[in-house]
């Protein structure tokens, strides 16, 4: 079938594929990934979490996060340290490197927004219209977010999918 002849879900589920991929690309040369990435920004609010909270926080069982966390302290972005408490409780905090990456990744997303605003204007609309329609924001700002939260910040749905079916910090 011709692309033009696909159902706008196929359209929109290929496109968000392709954009992530692309941007695993990208954040490849940062050494992690868009799931990586994601935990990095939790741990960038917090001073340190455990592995737990840290699960909750992206909406994923703990034992979901237990590679990639493996994969991001190897990468020395995190640092994993047993509690004092409870010596089967992690505490996950963001290294200096992470917060380094945290930082280069900001600033490539920031030039990458400045570089594309004008000519995904359009686009953009329409996506946050559709959006909208499907009801995805309402529900995301029920769930303790609200109008002026980072869109970035806010950890997607199937992040334990892909998870589980990639390696994600591969470099």
């Amino acid at each position: 079938m011709d692309i033009a002849q696909w159902p706008t879900n196929r359209l929109l589920n290929t496109a968000a594929r392709l954009s992530a991929n692309q941007e695993n690309e990208r954040l490849r040369q940062l050494g992690t990934t868009h799931a990586g990435l994601l935990t990095l920004r939790v741990l960038g609010r917090t001073s340190a979490i455990t592995q737990v909270e840290l699960a909750r926080e992206l909406r994923v069982q703990a034992q979901t996060t237990g590679k990639l966390l493996e994969r991001l302290e190897t990468r020395g972005l995190i640092q994993r340290t047993r509690s004092d408490d409870d010596r089967r409780v992690f505490i996950v905090s963001l290294s200096a490197e992470g917060k380094a990456v945290l930082q280069r990744a900001q600033a490539m997303e920031d030039e990458e927004a400045q570089s594309s605003m004008g000519s995904d204007a359009v686009l953009r609309a329409e996506l946050i219209a559709h959006i909208r329609d499907l009801g995805g924001f309402p529900r995301l700002v029920g769930q303790g977010q609200d109008e002026h939260t980072d869109s970035r910040d806010l950890p997607q749905e199937k992040f334990a999918e892909e998870l589980a079916g990639h390696d994600l910090t591969a470099g």
